[in-house]
């Protein structure tokens, strides 16, 4: 699951991606010496993290493991579950959480930038010249901060729950460097091109090097993203975070209020001024139930076949010789892509998602699957950030964005794609292609 290196340093991004490790979500079972487990503690607004973790390690015999006050107040910590009981019934506990675990969604100028139009967009993708001054923080498996086509500027290691300043930048795996490739590479005549060629990026590892990623990593995450745009350092603030990740849940309407850490953070992420573009999935289902691309506050990717940059559904589908007519036809949903039912259309948009050149650990490669079309809806977004078109709260940026998109599909359908929102068959809408010239 996720990617795997195949042939010359292709990286494959297919099957269930986005799964969930099993027993992810269940509680250490009662016994005479019960065991010790990971959970999230979410405290009430007034409270301190720090403080509160210090208390309760002394009055329930816990082990914390990272405090966030950022995004949410809350802490991760090792206890058994009769001490997890006690503590949700704390005066300052909002609700205890099991820590869950969740899984990667598995210089020519890209298909991906030519199918999109980036190379139209106020930047010229693939001319040689010009940038993108907007942040964008890939959470993920890290980037590898030695590769010439990645304007890496820092990044923090949160894979532990608790986040270290890493320096320099690692990619453990290779996943985060082919997304951040996609969002950004430089426009520098060699290698290729991404959306928002030369954008600063921020490397926020998630993943540890077993290859897990945990709840608590994700609130870290958030966490650090957020502070970023409360601090007084203007130049790190975040605009755009890309999440290729994610596991069985659903949109509780509220923000996290009734159990869910990740919801709770990513909500007030938004609203400190972070938006976010995150992975739809690749299971060929409704997303509805799955996090964090269920949420109302994210912008939702799903993935489209191009073979060719080009529209129309004439390229052929072929990637480096192999014919990948079992992922997708040109210019349709890849099969793997998720998409979203009846709740979910005002926030999904779709993005090349198949045989998406990028750059990996050392090179450059192949790519298949909703986490490549994540980072061409995040590129995408910088760029409508540095043209002028988004601006003001999140929220604006991502309403912006989206009627955007809209409007160009609608007064240019030959852009889309067989089943994008103009062609939905009433039960899987995958959203518009994003189009980079717009902005």
């Amino acid at each position: 699951m996720g990617i795997e290196r195949s042939g010359a340093g292709r990286l494959l991004a297919m099957g269930a991606a986005l799964g969930i490790a099993a027993g992810g979500w269940a509680l250490a079972p009662a016994s005479a010496a019960q065991p010790v487990d990971e959970y999230i503690v979410v405290l009430k607004d007034h409270v301190d993290a720090e403080t509160a973790a210090g208390e309760h390690d002394r009055q329930y015999a816990l082990t914390e493991t990272g405090t966030y006050s950022h995004a949410v107040p809350a802490y991760s910590a090792e206890m058994t579950a009769a001490a997890a009981g006690d503590l949700a019934a704390d005066p300052d506990v909002a609700y205890v959480a099991p820590n869950r675990t969740f899984s990667l969604a598995a210089q020519s100028v890209p298909r991906s930038v030519t199918r999109t139009g980036a190379d139209e967009s106020s930047t010229r993708a693939g001319d040689g010249s010009g940038s993108v001054d907007v942040n964008i923080a890939v959470i993920d498996t890290g980037i590898d901060g030695s590769h010439p086509d990645l304007n890496v500027q820092g990044g923090v290691d949160c894979s532990s729950g608790s986040a270290r300043n890493e320096s320099p930048v690692i990619d453990v795996y290779g996943h985060g460097t082919a997304v951040a490739g996609v969002a950004a590479a430089r426009d520098n005549d060699t290698g290729l091109v991404g959306m928002a060629p030369g954008a600063p990026l921020w490397s926020v590892r998630v993943m540890d090097n077993a290859g897990a990623i945990s709840e608590a990593a994700l609130l870290c995450a958030f966490d650090w993203v957020t502070e970023t745009r409360t601090d007084n350092d203007p130049a790190n603030d975040i605009a755009v975070a890309n999440v290729s990740i994610g596991g069985p849940g659903a949109d509780d309407g509220d923000c996290g209020s009734t159990g869910d850490p990740m919801h709770a953070a990513i909500c007030r992420s938004v609203e400190a001024g972070v938006t976010y573009a995150v992975a739809a999935g690749n299971s060929g289902a409704d997303f509805a139930t799955t996090i964090p691309a269920a949420y109302d506050e994210v912008l939702t990717a799903t993935a489209i076949g191009d073979f060719d940059g080009r529209p129309g559904g004439a390229g052929s589908s072929l990637c480096d010789g192999e014919d990948l007519t079992r992922y997708a036809q040109d210019d349709g949903p890849a099969s793997f892509s998720n998409y979203a039912g009846s709740g979910d259309e005002d926030h999904t948009v779709a993005g090349p998602g198949v045989c998406v050149q990028s750059t990996v650990p050392g090179g450059y490669g192949n790519n298949h699957g909703t986490s490549f079309a994540s980072p061409a809806v995040a590129g995408t977004v910088a760029l409508c950030v540095s043209s002028g078109t988004c601006s003001g709260a999140a929220k604006d940026i991502m309403a912006s964005f989206l009627a955007a998109t809209s409007e160009y599909n609608e007064a240019n359908p030959a852009h889309g794609f067989t089943g994008d929102a103009s062609d939905s068959d009433g039960s899987r809408f995958y959203g518009y292609l994003i189009r980079g010239s717009v902005f």
